[in-house]
Formats: structure tokens, C-alpha cells, sequence
């Protein structure tokens, strides 16, 4: 009793877990926002594109036409009569030119598009076939909308122009039909083929209906511009017929469509504008002639009727005299710009916002609906506005001018049924109907969230005239990413199409549903990590297991076996460098060595960090230990069933250090478990390699399962994609941490967002990164990365960044890597000076070596590489200049900065900044690192406060010289810049305070930092978490040890910490793998004491000539930039801006002048403002659009559970709902219940209340109730103690025992429908059902118990390990924890 007091963890947690639910609520909100805004802009933009192509049109048709001669608001004119407006020929030629630019506008836009992914990225060179094809389909479209817009529509009202546009979907229609796109409703074969010739019918009809009833040759005619325009969207829907999949093949899975259209777009234009002049009546050459009169204020005839009543001269009748007289009026020609400027504005909004919200997954509501209320509410609005016009002349005067048309279906209200019923418009549903039929597919998308724009449509692009249809059906019906995957080894070797097309199917029968799930291999590596820094990552671990497990339980128990589309495979593996103690001093076996202190401490933190997750105690089993050719590993089965592998390295067996353990993991992952898998097909063993990947990590990371999805759904909507790293977030204590909060934020925000939209990210830092298994496998990746550094020179760039290294040989091999910046993750940074100049001195010269490599190979790069273009090279060779440069800039800032503040010579501010320098580059030289530490952290010290006076100095020189002085903008830009950045990440804006520090640090970091990493590139040890060094304290005075044998520890298999664990073995061909790879790639590196000299002696050259080089570019460009400071009175440019006006009177001949100074520039100043002024123009832009593509990312990954419908809720609803929320529910079924939940605990204030009632004289209602909380501790602390403890260490089995229970669940805080609620029970009772009909099924437990247990080893002997063996390859897949379950990876 006395024992029973607990200390459970807090649940307002920091770090990753805290910074993740503030966002939740707002992103909701936000998102209701996005869903009704997007719906909005959509219809909205699709309905005024419609109507004003229609209202363009019918200002087009010949003068001669009695339909253009339009009646004129009389009103406004102070004219009697009627009034008919007779178009000019200079109007009628605006009018076509207004609709040619409104056709080539989104093709400008493709060719930009084209021009820039052209430019930055590298795309293959179209076929002849495929230029053939596509040249050919699109010209029969552009032929078939010029024929529609100068023939057709011209001669209809507003009303029928709107409803043909129902009937441009003919050709999808056919294939529609005869490839079987509907046979994906299998319940539905004959009811959909039904529909669908009912659908191709209603296309068809129009070309009878409406020909018939006129005998105008234009609309008899109609059948061919609606037949050349359906042809624009024939691909999308033949993706299943035999006799063209190769042709589609061949189009759809090649980056070469960008090539077509840098030549397509302006061929369109060009042939669009030739049918137009042609088939518009003018003469060909008045187009062009007339083309400024046309845009200008020209005259517009007006033709006055009166109508007078007379009587004849006989007296004996009346008499009607009409007088005609002309008059003019001026045109407006704004009328057509506005027109045309709307038209182009509203078909391009309709478009991005359409793709928006299929990056998104809102498509069905803000999109699908939207698109399909478009042409009904078109059709009503081109009535209603037509006829409006039509009776009321001056009805829309304010809208638009008097002598334009709206062409009615009727004169009056009285002739538009009559007018309804001769044209058959009754038949316009059906059109509608059908297209909507043809177009299913956009109601069920089944893209990946922020899917690509070649992914999403067929085509690049979109038409800007019929904006509303291309929307809907260049929406693609297949999955790009199905048939990426299908033909993707077959593009770069052509093939028989019979043989491919065999091969093909053969292939896909092969492939298996589960070799497309996710399959998320956690590869972490350690070392010295601390228990907090261990605690931190294993609390990550717990939660993707606790996630994984929740999402494994709703696909098995609550969904039917289908799983969600954030459902992944999960397995954590940790590589544990130097694992063992191999001293003889306290190891007396070498074959069974004690392990150390750090693996030790990862085996006690593993409960307590389970403590920190779930709030109560769980016991996970002791692991399995097992021996292997490369020491030891250590096998725990986490409390959501998943494994946890310690893989713990003896340096005497394998090659120690990170790059080596990355080695370890990618061969055998990679390499043993896909690739020795025979009984596989190579088609499959690429399918299964596509959809692996390894995260990797370091052993002190923070992060939610929700950073790690971010991840996946990147890897799954960018299939080029080899690589993504989250954002990095440092965490700890002291003004070092603070400047690195700042440092990592501007690099994050603003240099890692840039690399991401304009090329590829160089550096994916392994602490969080997710790479794909088939990347990694690709040629020169894997096997070039197991070279051993023989060159000094390959000894930096491989050993000291092996990240960045890794990095360097996936985009080489063509592999893209990106910035997802909603993915945070938190790392332990250097807290101290010189731990963090330490780590700075092995990550510079890395960093440097890497991207000169890659500058070197800048065209191989460019080739290879889709994403990296030859203008992205030449960014980052400016980068590195200004990173060889920083120095020589930052002294002569520092000189320039002391000039201005304590206004002292030139010379002297010069000496006062060389001397130091000089003192810290002579100690690199020739004293140990750590007085070169000791003199860096004066001299940081030193110019802190000179930065400080510097900042002071500056704001005092802002204000005698004004704001837009050249020192003071530039400033003031820079500053703007950076605060606009932290005010579009809100979440990290508080890292801006950190600035000041990262400020007054720019002389030390930019400075005295290169000058140390430069000069001591030669030492290539880790500089971190190095581990100290054992003093031997037993030695005597003649060096001789005394034995003692009480100084051996124990060997690892016989470790106290192990002693339950069980002992098992691996199948013999790992074994042999093992052997095998560390005989080629892993064996220890052992070299003799000349080996290691010359090692030495070649980086120490390397240093001299690196550090030689580095010293004498800088100090050249500092003497070249002082002397033109020393001349600045003769060379010099003169600042145009905010000049200084200077009056002066001459007594002496009583003269007055005036004249104006300029502000002093000197050239190079000038330059290097261009230059980094550029550099941050470069990065601004593209910060923004990393954002938005951020944002996107996170409306995609939030789902909405706030609305609920009442009454008209459907069993479909319901389904869809408890899909929707079976994670959650899992979630909450399986969690333990904390030491301090206060759920389904008896209400003991009440009990209190009633045991106080009968006393009066108690303390007021304040201190009463503090009283009860307090007294309501003690009774649950008596409760605990009469309740029986419930083991939670199995979260299958707390999910089971409450799923299958008797007992009420409570989802009280799941809000979820009575429909959903009761389909759940529904599923849970046949559940228990199906569970209690199996032979030796689940049975139901009773409350509060758990399910009988298999009688394990541990039950019989606490002494007698059980020795398991394993025959099987994959020993994991059949280690029995307790006799659960069965788990496989």
C-alpha cells in the first residue's frame, strides 16, 4: 500500500509531438475554407469563360448578317424611334483577333511551361511516332474548335451555343464503350454497357436533331467541328484496348511531350488564327491592316426608324411613314479588352484551381460538382441575360455597350417555348446526362495526394474556349503511376508491341496487391548517443509502432481487409557501432564480449521510453540474441507487434563507422532480402523495390508518424523521386543552439526551398531522410558507395559527409531528391563552441568536395538527371563563390563597418582586423586544435561586440543618409526578406529572435570557421560524442598490468541485462551472405604503421594545397576590392537615387548656388550587390512557391470530422465514415489506458458530495472542491490496489480483448453518425461471431481479463535460456513472440 504513488508522464508534451497538434485545428478550419472557396472560384470562373466565348462570338458574325444588326437603348441617346446598330468591319475583325488571343493564350502558357521544365530539367526527345500522333490529333482538334467558333456558333443564339457545348464528348464516348473503361463496376457489366450506348446515342443525336431542322449549310455541317474537337481526349479513354496500348504506351510514359509542345503551341496558334482569317469572310489582308484601327475608337452606324401616323389627303384612311436617318456613335474599344482579359483571367483560374483541388483529394466537391453544375447553369444564365436583352434594350446598359449583341432564342417570353420545342431543346438533358455518364471517373479519383500535373490530365495544358469540358475529361481514368510501373524498365529499348503487350500481361499477373504497400524499413545508426537523446528516438519508434499497429487493426478487424492509403509495412532496424568492450583488460572471451555501457543503456531506456508514450507501465519482452559473423543482434517484438533489431557491431569482425553500417543495411536489405528472393520475377522484384523504403535516421531524432507520411505520400506522387529529407529542427540549450535554430531556418526556408523548385536538393541529411529502395540499387549507387578512400581528397568528400556523398550518386544516376518541409523532426545540436566548430570542420570540406564534384560532372549531371538543368549548375556555382569568397567579404565588411562607426581611417581599421586573423591563421598552422578552439573563442568574443556596435552604427547611418542610401536598402531588403520568411512559416517565426545572435556570429562563423575547417581538413576524425579515453589505472611503474580477474565483465550473451532473453540462430545462407559481404566490402581495414603515415602525409599535402589556395584567392580579392577603396574618389558610380541638394552663396560676388551630390558607389561594391542581391531575389521567389506546395501537402494529409449530416445520412455515408475514422478507432481500442486517464473511472466526486451532505459546516465551495480533487487521488490509488493490473504490453491483444469484450467501448470523443456507430457494432458482432466459429479462433474474454497465454520458456526457468533455431531464410518471419501472432515483414 505504501508503494502504490505513481509519477505518470505529462500528456502536454514538447518537440514534435506539440508542434504538430497546434496545427491540427487550424488546418481544419482552414481547409473548410479551401473546400468552399475552390468550389466557388471554379463554377464561378467555368460559367463566365463560357458565357463570354459565347458573348465574343456572337459579335463576330458578317455585317451582312440580319442577325447583327442590334437594337440600341434609345435612351441614353436622346434619339425617338427605333434604333439598330450596325457592326463596322474594324469591329468585327477586334472580335476575331479577341478570340485568337483568347485560343492562344493557354497556349503561351504551354509553351512557357514547356520552355522553363525545357530549361531547368531535362526531358528526352520526342519519337516520330509520338510526334506524329500528337501533332496529328492535336491539329484535328484545333481545325474542328476553329470550324465550332467561326462557322457553327455564329450562326446560333446564346441559349443553343451554350448547350452545344454538351456534345463535344462523341469520340470518348465510343471508347468509352468499346475499350470497356465501365467493366470496373464488374456488378455492373450489362447495366453499363447499357448506359454507355445510351450515352454515345445522345452524342450522336445532335448531329440529326438540329442539322435537319435548318438548311443553313454551317449547322447541316455541324457533325464535323464536334467530331475534330472530341478527338482532343481520345487517349484517356483508349487505355484498355490491344490494338493501341503501345501507341499509349509510347506517348503517356515518356517525359518527351514538353519537347512537342516548345513547337506544338505555336503551330496551334498559327493554324487556329489562318482558319479564323479564312473562314471569318474578311479579306486576308485586312486582318493586318486594319488590326490598330480595329483596337481603337472607331464609328458605329446607327440607323434611326420613325414611325409617323398621317392621314391621306381624301380624309378617308390612315397612313404609316417610316423615316430612316443614319447617325454615328464612337465604339469602346476597352468593351473587347475587358471582354477578352475576363475570358483568358476565368478560364485560367478555372483551370489551376481545378488542379488544385485534385492535389488536394477535395475533387469531388470542389471540383467534380462544380464542373457538372457549370453547364446547366450556363445554359440558364445565356437565356436569361439573351432574353433580359432582348426585351428590354437598355437592360444591361451599365454591363456592356448598346451595339453589342446577346443573340436570343426568341424576340420575346411569348416565341421561347414555341422556339423550345422547334428546336427540340427538350433533348439538351440528355446531352448533359451523357457527358456527365462519359465523365464518371472524375467523381472517383484514385490519385495520390499532391499528385504531378502529368499524373492528374493527359494533356499539359488546357483549352481556354471549352475550359469546362477539356476539365473534366483530361482528367486521366488510369493511374499514371500503374502504368509507369508496368513499362517503366522497357522505355530506353524498344520492343515488338506483341511481344510487349505479351509480356506486359504475363507480368502483371505476377504482381501481387501487397507488393504495391508501402514497406517503411527504419535503418537508424548509433553510437555514444545519451539515454535522453536515446529516449527521444525510441519514443519515436513506439509511436510509428503504436500507428502501424491501429492501421494494421482497422484493415484486418474493421475495414475487410482493405487498408487505408496511409497504410505502410513497418520494421526498425539499429546499426550499433563499437557495440562491444574488446579491451583484454575487462573482456576475457573475444568470442562472447561484453557489450557496452551505450548498448546497455538502449536496452534499460527501451521501457521507460514505452512509459513516455502510453502513461503506463509496459513490460516488453527481453529480446532475442542472436550471434552473427558480425557480432550480435538483439531482436524486440514492440507492443504493436512489430520488430526492433539492434544489429550490434564488433569492429574486430566488421568495418566500423556510419558510412560502413549504411553499407551493412543497404546490402542486406536491399540486396539480400529482394534480390535473393528467386522464386520472384524481375518485374515483381522492381515493383516490390519501388515501393520500399529505408529511413534513415540518427539515434537521437524526435518525430511524429505524421512527419513520416508526409514522406511516403512524396515517394508515392513523384516516382523519379530517390530521395526526401523533412525539416530539421535543433534542440537544446545556450546561445549555440539559438544561433543554430536561426541558421537552420534561413537554410531550411530559404536555400533547401530553392534547390527544391528550381533543381534538387543536394543533401538529404541522414537524421531523417527517406530514400527509395530502388534508387539506392540503381548502377553506381550501392557498389560505388562501398569504395574505400585510398585518395586524400576521396578520403574528405566519402568519410567526412558520407550524407551528402550518398546524395552526390543517386542524382548523378538521375535520381531526384526533395524538401518536404511539413515533415519536422528534431535532432540534439552541438550546445558547445567547440563541439560545434568540431562538427562545422568535417561538414565543410565534405560539402565543398561534393558539389565540385558535381560541377565537375555538371554534363553528365544535366544529362542524366530530369531535374537538374544546366542554369540550376550555374546557380550553384554562385553559390560557391560566395562560399570560396566569404571570408575575403566578411573582412572587408568588418573594415568598411569599423570606417563608418567609430569613423577611424581606412588603414587602420584594415590592421586592426588583419592582425587577428593573422594570429588565428598562424595557430591553425602550427598549434593543436584545441588553442586554435581557445583563440577562435576570444576572437568570436571580441567581434560580438563589434558586431554590435556595427548594428548600432548602422541604424545611426540609416538615418542621417535615409532609407535608400546603398548600404542602408540593401539592409533594410535583406532584413525585409528574412522577416517575411519567418512571417510565412508561423510556426517557426519565433527563430527570427534567434537572429541576433546568428547576426553578431557572422565574422565567426563566416570568417574564423573556413579558416579552421580549411586548415584542419586533415584530421578526419567524427569530432562528436567521441568517446573518452580509458586510462589504465592498474598499470605499474614497468607497465606491466596485474591481473585481476574481478575487472572482467561478463560476455553479452551472459549479460544480467539478458539473462531472460532468449538465444536464437540465423538459417545458414545468412550466415554465408554475412560472411560473403564482409569478406568483399565490410572486412576491417587494417593497415600497417606506414599505410596509416602516408595517409596521414597525403592529407596534410592536401591541407597545405587546399588551405595555400583558399588563403591566396582570398587575400588577392581582398587587395583588389581595398586599393579601388583606397581610389573610391576616382572610381566610383554615383547612387541616382535620394540625392542631396546643397545651396551656397558667394559673398564676394553675391552669386548663389545650387547643386546636387550624389551618393559614392564603388564598382565592386556595386557588383557584389547584383550578385548576392540576385542570389536572394532567386531564393524569395521560390521560397513562396515551396510554400504553397507545403500548404497543399498539409489540406491534402488533413481530413475534416466535424460535419456530420442528420437526416439524410445513407449506408454509404456510413461506410464511407467508419473507413474514414477506423484508424482512430483502432487507435483508441488498442491504447492502454494511462496511470492518470480519468475515462471509465467512477465518478468519486460524487461519492465525496454524498459523504459531505450530512455536513453542513463545511469550508466554502473553493476549498471544497480542491479537496475533493485531492481526495479523489486517494481513492483511485485504493482502487488501483484492489483491481487487478492488466498487462498493456500487447496492443493486438488490448485491441482484441476490447473489440471481441462484452463490455460498452467508449468513443465518446470520435464523432461519429448512429448509422456509423451501429454499422461498427454490426461488424464487431460478426466479428466475434466468425472469431468464436474457428477452430481455436479468438475467444471472447471476460472483463478485465486477458486471453489464456501460450506457456512460454520464461514461464518454466528463470535460469535456462531456450535455444531457438531457425531453418528458415528470413529468420525474423518466424520468431513467436509468446505464441500471439504470426508477424512477417
Amino acid at each position: 500500500m505504501w508503494n502504490l504513488f505513481v509519477d505518470p508522464p505529462e500528456k502536454n508534451r514538447s518537440g514534435s509531438d506539440a508542434d504538430w497538434k497546434k496545427l491540427q485545428f487550424c488546418l481544419k478550419l482552414f481547409k473548410v475554407f479551401v473546400y468552399l472557396l475552390v468550389f466557388a472560384i471554379v463554377l464561378i470562373s467555368s460559367v463566365l469563360a463560357k458565357l463570354l466565348y459565347l458573348y465574343m462570338i456572337g459579335n463576330t458574325a458578317s455585317t451582312n448578317s440580319v442577325s447583327q444588326k442590334v437594337q440600341v437603348c434609345s435612351k441614353y441617346l436622346l434619339l425617338n424611334g427605333d434604333l439598330t446598330a450596325i457592326s463596322s468591319k474594324q469591329e468585327q475583325i477586334a472580335w476575331v483577333w479577341a478570340l485568337i488571343f483568347a485560343f492562344a493564350a493557354p497556349e503561351v502558357f504551354t509553351f512557357l511551361r514547356s520552355l522553363r521544365i525545357c530549361i531547368f530539367k531535362r526531358e528526352q526527345r520526342p519519337t516520330g511516332l509520338e510526334m506524329t500522333l500528337v501533332t496529328l490529333f492535336e491539329l484535328f482538334h484545333v481545325a474542328g474548335l476553329a470550324l465550332l467558333t467561326f462557322i457553327v456558333l455564329p450562326q446560333l443564339d446564346m441559349t443553343r451555343g451554350a448547350m452545344l457545348g454538351c456534345c463535344v464528348s462523341f469520340i470518348p464516348g465510343i471508347l468509352n464503350l468499346l475499350t470497356g473503361t465501365r467493366l470496373q463496376w464488374k456488378s455492373m457489366d450489362m447495366l453499363g454497357y447499357g448506359i454507355s450506348i445510351l450515352a454515345m446515342v445522345s452524342q450522336g443525336s445532335v448531329f440529326l436533331i438540329w442539322p435537319s431542322m435548318s438548311e443553313q449549310l454551317e449547322l447541316q455541317l455541324l457533325v464535323i467541328p464536334l467530331l475534330l474537337v472530341s478527338f482532343r481526349w481520345w487517349e484517356n479513354y483508349a487505355n484498355t484496348h490491344d490494338a493501341i496500348a503501345y501507341i499509349i504506351r509510347t506517348i503517356r510514359c515518356t517525359r518527351s511531350r514538353y519537347q512537342l509542345y516548345l513547337y506544338l503551341s505555336p503551330l496551334k496558334i498559327v493554324v487556329f488564327a489562318l482558319m479564323a482569317f479564312l473562314l471569318n469572310g474578311q479579306r486576308f489582308t485586312e486582318y493586318f491592316s486594319l488590326f490598330l484601327d480595329a483596337w481603337q475608337t472607331h464609328s458605329i452606324t446607327i440607323v434611326q426608324t420613325n414611325t409617323q401616323h398621317d392621314i391621306a389627303a381624301n380624309g378617308s384612311s390612315n397612313v404609316f411613314v417610316s423615316k430612316v436617318s443614319q447617325h454615328t456613335i464612337q465604339s469602346n474599344p476597352n468593351a473587347i479588352i475587358y471582354a477578352l482579359l475576363l475570358q483568358i483571367g476565368s478560364a485560367y483560374l478555372c483551370h489551376i484551381f481545378c488542379k488544385f483541388a485534385c492535389k488536394i483529394k477535395i475533387q469531388e466537391f470542389s471540383y467534380a460538382l462544380p464542373l457538372t453544375l457549370s453547364m446547366p447553369i450556363t445554359v440558364a444564365l445565356a437565356t436569361f441575360l439573351a432574353q433580359l436583352r432582348a426585351a428590354d434594350a437598355c437592360a444591361l446598359h451599365r454591363i456592356m455597350p448598346d451595339y453589342l449583341t446577346l443573340r436570343p432564342l426568341a424576340e420575346n417570353l411569348d416565341e421561347l417555348g414555341a422556339r423550345c420545342l422547334q428546336y427540340a431543346l427538350w433533348i439538351w438533358p440528355l446531352w448533359w446526362l451523357s457527358q456527365i455518364w462519359i465523365c464518371l471517373h472524375i467523381w472517383l479519383p484514385k490519385n495520390d495526394r499532391n499528385a504531378k500535373t502529368e499524373k492528374l490530365f493527359v494533356c499539359p495544358w488546357y483549352c481556354g474556349l471549352l475550359v469546362d469540358q477539356c476539365a473534366i475529361m483530361n482528367r486521366r481514368i488510369v493511374d499514371w503511376s500503374d502504368e509507369y510501373l508496368t513499362i517503366k524498365s522497357d522505355l530506353t529499348t524498344p520492343r515488338d508491341p506483341v511481344l510487349a503487350l505479351a509480356s506486359d500481361i504475363n507480368a502483371s499477373r505476377d504482381i501481387q496487391e501487397e507488393d504495391k504497400i508501402p514497406q517503411l524499413i527504419v535503418c537508424a545508426t548509433m553510437w555514444h548517443e545519451t539515454e535522453e537523446e536515446m529516449m527521444e528516438f525510441l519514443k519515436s519508434i513506439i509511436r510509428l509502432d503504436e500507428d502501424q499497429c491501429a492501421r494494421r487493426m482497422a484493415k484486418t478487424h474493421l475495414n475487410g481487409g482493405k487498408a487505408d492509403d496511409e497504410y505502410y509495412e513497418l520494421e526498425t532496424n539499429i546499426f550499433f557501432d563499437d557495440a562491444f568492450v574488446l579491451d583484454e583488460r575487462y573482456c576475457q572471451n573475444k568470442r562472447n564480449p561484453p557489450v557496452n555501457e551505450y548498448v546497455k543503456t538502449l536496452t534499460k531506456t527501451l521501457d521507460k521510453a514505452a512509459f513516455e508514450v502510453y502513461g503506463v507501465n509496459i513490460r516488453i519482452k527481453p529480446p532475442l540474441k542472436i550471434e552473427t559473423p558480425y557480432g550480435g543482434r538483439l531482436v524486440w517484438t514492440l507492443p504493436g507487434r512489430t520488430k526492433m533489431v539492434a544489429h550490434l557491431k564488433n569492429k574486430d569482425k566488421i568495418r566500423h563507422k556510419k558510412r560502413w553500417s549504411q553499407v551493412m543495411y543497404m546490402y542486406y536489405l536491399l540486396g539480400y532480402r529482394i534480390m535473393e528472393t528467386e522464386h520472384f520475377s524481375p518485374r515483381r522484384k522492381a515493383v516490390i523495390a519501388e515501393n520500399t523504403f529505408l529511413l534513415a535516421l540518427d539515434g537521437d531524432i524526435d518525430f511524429q508518424p505524421r512527419a513520416v507520411h508526409l514522406l511516403i505520400d512524396r515517394m508515392k506522387a513523384v516516382d523519379e523521386l530517390g530521395a526526401a529529407c523533412g525539416r530539421i529542427h535543433p534542440v537544446g540549450r545556450g546561445p549555440m543552439v539559438w544561433y543554430q535554430r536561426f541558421e537552420y531556418a534561413i537554410g531550411h526556408w530559404l536555400q533547401k526551398a530553392t534547390e527544391h523548385v528550381i533543381g534538387c536538393v543536394l543533401c538529404s541529411p541522414g537524421c531523417f531522410s527517406l530514400f527509395r529502395a530502388s534508387a539506392l540499387m540503381e548502377n553506381s549507387v550501392m557498389k560505388r558507395y562501398t569504395l574505400v578512400s585510398a585518395e586524400p581528397m576521396k578520403m574528405v568528400q566519402y568519410d567526412q559527409g558520407e550524407d551528402r556523398w550518398l546524395c552526390t550518386l543517386l542524382l548523378k544516376q538521375g535520381s531526384r531528391v526533395e524538401y518536404c518541409a511539413a515533415s519536422d523532426a528534431y535532432t540534439h545540436s552541438p550546445e558547445y563552441f567547440n563541439e560545434f566548430y568540431n562538427q562545422r570542420r568535417r561538414w565543410v570540406p565534405s560539402t565543398i568536395a561534393n558539389i565540385f564534384d558535381i560541377l565537375a560532372d555538371a554534363d553528365k549531371v544535366v544529362k542524366r538527371n530530369n531535374s537538374i538543368s544546366t542554369l540550376y549548375m550555374w546557380y550553384q556555382s554562385m553559390l560557391m563563390v560566395g562560399t570560396v569568397l566569404g571570408p575575403g567579404t566578411i573582412f572587408l565588411m568588418m573594415v568598411g563597418a569599423l570606417v563608418a562607426v567609430f569613423t577611424i581611417d581606412i588603414w587602420t581599421a584594415f590592421l586592426w582586423n588583419f592582425f587577428p586573423l593573422l594570429f588565428f591563421i598562424l595557430s591553425c598552422v602550427y598549434l593543436k586544435q584545441k588553442y586554435q578552439l581557445l583563440l577562435a573563442f576570444v576572437i568570436s568574443a571580441i567581434y560580438c561586440l563589434v558586431m554590435m556596435a556595427v548594428l548600432i552604427g548602422i541604424i545611426v547611418q540609416m538615418l542621417e543618409d535615409g532609407p535608400l542610401a546603398p548600404a542602408s536598402l540593401f539592409f533594410l531588403l535583406v532584413a525585409v526578406q528574412i522577416t517575411i520568411a519567418g512571417l510565412v512559416h508561423p510556426q517557426e517565426f519565433w527563430a527570427l529572435l534567434c537572429g541576433v545572435i546568428y547576426y553578431i556570429t557572422i565574422p565567426s562563423m563566416y570568417m574564423l570557421l573556413m579558416f579552421y575547417s580549411v586548415f584542419n581538413m586533415n584530421d578526419v576524425s567524427w569530432g562528436t560524442r567521441e568517446a573518452p579515453v580509458v586510462k589504465d589505472d592498474n598499470a605499474g611503474g614497468d607497465g606491466r598490468r596485474t591481473e585481476d580477474s574481478e575487472l572482467y565483465q561478463p560476455g553479452w550473451l551472459n549479460d544480467p541485462l539478458l539473462i531472460n532473453s532468449e538465444l536464437g540462430e540465423i538459417s545458414l545462407i545468412e550466415q554465408r551472405f554475412w560472411r560473403d559481404l564482409i569478406k568483399e566490402y565490410l572486412k576491417p581495414l587494417e593497415l600497417s604503421k606506414e599505410q596509416k603515415q602516408a595517409m596521414a602525409d597525403g592529407l596534410k599535402d592536401l591541407r597545405n594545397l587546399i588551405a595555400f589556395a583558399f588563403l591566396m584567392i582570398n587575400a588577392i580579392f581582398v587587395l583588389i576590392v581595398f586599393l579601388l577603396q583606397l581610389k573610391k574618389e576616382f572610381l566610383h558610380l554615383e547612387w541616382p537615387i535620394d540625392p542631396t541638394d546643397f545651396v551656397t552663396f558667394d559673398r564676394d560676388n553675391l552669386q548663389v548656388g545650387i547643386y546636387r551630390q550624389y551618393k559614392e558607389l564603388d564598382p565592386i561594391g556595386l557588383l557584389f550587390v547584383i550578385f548576392f542581391g540576385f542570389i536572394l531575389i532567386i531564393q524569395f521567389v521560390a521560397m513562396f512557391f515551396h510554400r504553397f506546395a507545403t500548404m497543399s501537402q498539409l489540406l491534402a494529409t488533413t481530413q475534416i470530422d466535424w460535419f456530420r449530416s442528420s437526416g439524410k445520412f445513407s449506408d454509404e455515408d456510413a461506410v464511407l465514415e467508419l473507413k474514414g475514422s477506423a484508424v482512430n478507432i483502432a487507435r483508441r481500442l488498442q491504447r492502454p489506458r494511462r496511470l492518470d486517464d480519468e475515462e471509465d473511472e467512477p465518478n468519486y466526486s460524487e461519492i465525496l458530495m454524498d459523504s459531505d451532505h450530512h455536513h453542513p459546516h463545511q469550508q466554502d465551495d473553493g476549498e471544497h472542491r480542491e479537496s475533493l480533487v485531492r481526495r479523489q487521488t486517494i481513492y483511485r490509488l485504493h482502487a488501483t490496489r484492489n483491481r487487478q493490473q492488466t498487462d498493456y504490453s500487447n496492443l493486438v491483444m488490448n485491441f482484441e480483448r476490447r473489440f471481441f469484450g462484452e463490455d460498452e467501448l467508449n468513443l465518446k470523443n470520435l464523432a461519429l453518425n448512429r448509422k456509423s456507430m451501429k454499422l461498427f457494432q454490426m461488424r464487431r458482432s460478426e466479428a466475434k461471431m466468425n472469431a468464436a466459429a474457428m477452430p481455436g479462433g479468438t475467444p471472447t474474454p471476460k472483463t478485465g481479463k486477458r486471453p489464456p497465454m501460450m506457456m512460454t520458456p520464461m514461464a518454466t526457468t528463470t535460469t535456462t535460456a531456450k535455444k531457438v533455431s531457425f531453418n528458415n531464410r528470413a529468420n525474423l518471419e518466424i520468431y513467436d513472440n509468446n505464441g500471439y501472432e504470426h508477424t512477417e515483414f
